[in-house]
């Protein structure tokens, strides 16, 4: 599904660059238990009369968003081990995953460690049991600088890429990012997500809830690692909620445990309403409003009770 800024809404946008991307995958490289080096970053090989070993060595993988360049694409392998079709340079919501280096040890010839490129494309697509819209990370091709094979070329390029693309295809494809639905009060928020864009530093989630208070997105894109942003009419209509679910609720109670026989307290706090409420102009996660909080509160001294204040309060 293609994103289109001139009539893509949003109650919520989600933003998280390229380095935090690759932290996340650094994570998995570097942990010290090495489970998922060993599930992801390694591997063996068989075919063609040849057999040994690949796996990542040295810098973690990182992520690039931007496409490969033709001539790069036009020498990756996918799956199968076949070149892409000329003039098939994916453009929309391309990444890269760049390894500095692959050690590939191939029967009887010189290990080699050339720097391999994996592509993919960020892809939104419907998923046909639950109808519902899925971010997912799609795997494409993969590439090595043949300029250090030598006489490994064909083996790398027919027999290890092909399956170095299938590991780290599953690194990928498990990162997927579906509609979320979450209780709110008294109720359940459902955010749908209805755009998806790679820009140069971000990858961006866009999602509603539903088309009441859904606007247009923005024209330009916060620039903090990780972002989000809330719509203000959505914020607002949440607040709305929030105040209605929590009207007429006991903030404090607090009553005599009969242990004190001389003197006791007794308090009691409820929130009749929230009034006026508002959503800051600059954020729309801060809302401030008008609670009417009614105190009643007594203290019992030998058996007399005295009520010591009794009254509705305003508190902004």
């Amino acid at each position: 599904m293609e994103f289109d800024a001139t009539s893509t809404k949003f109650d919520v946008v989600l933003g998280i660059d390229s380095a935090s991307f690759s932290a996340g995958i650094a994570e998995l490289y570097n942990a010290p238990d090495k489970k998922a080096y060993d599930a992801f970053f390694q591997g063996e090989y068989q075919g063609q009369g040849v057999e040994g070993t690949w796996a990542v060595v040295g810098d973690a993988p990182d992520f690039r968003f931007e496409a490969p360049t033709l001539e790069k694409w036009r020498d990756s392998v996918d799956k199968n081990g076949q070149h892409p079709p000329d003039g098939d340079l994916p453009a929309d919501n391309v990444f890269v995953l760049s390894i500095p280096s692959l050690q590939m040890a191939v029967t009887k010839l010189p290990t080699v460690s050339p720097e391999v490129e994996f592509y993919g494309q960020v892809t939104l697509t419907t998923d046909s049991e639950s109808n519902t819209p899925t971010v997912s990370l799609t795997p494409l091709a993969v590439w090595a600088d043949e300029s250090q094979l030598g006489q490994a070329k064909p083996f790398v390029n027919g027999i290890i890429l092909p399956q170095v693309f299938k590991k780290l295809a599953t690194v990928l494809e498990g990162h997927e990012i579906p509609s979320q639905q979450f209780p709110f009060g008294q109720t359940t928020l459902e955010l749908t997500i209805v755009g998806v864009l790679i820009t140069d530093t971000h990858l961006i989630v866009v999602a509603t809830d539903g088309d009441t208070t859904a606007v247009a997105v923005p024209s330009a894109w916060p620039t903090d690692p990780v972002f989000a942003i809330v719509n203000r009419g959505y914020a607002l209509n949440l607040a709305q909620q929030a105040a209605a679910a929590n009207k007429n609720k006991t903030l404090y109670d607090k009553q005599p445990d009969g242990t004190n026989k001389t003197a006791s307290l007794a308090a009691k706090a409820v929130l009749a309403s929230v009034d006026d409420i508002t959503v800051s102009s600059t954020d729309a996660t801060s809302w401030s409003g008008e609670l009417n909080v009614s105190f009643d509160v007594s203290a019992t001294v030998l058996g007399s009770t005295c009520a010591l204040k009794k009254a509705g309060n305003n508190i902004q």
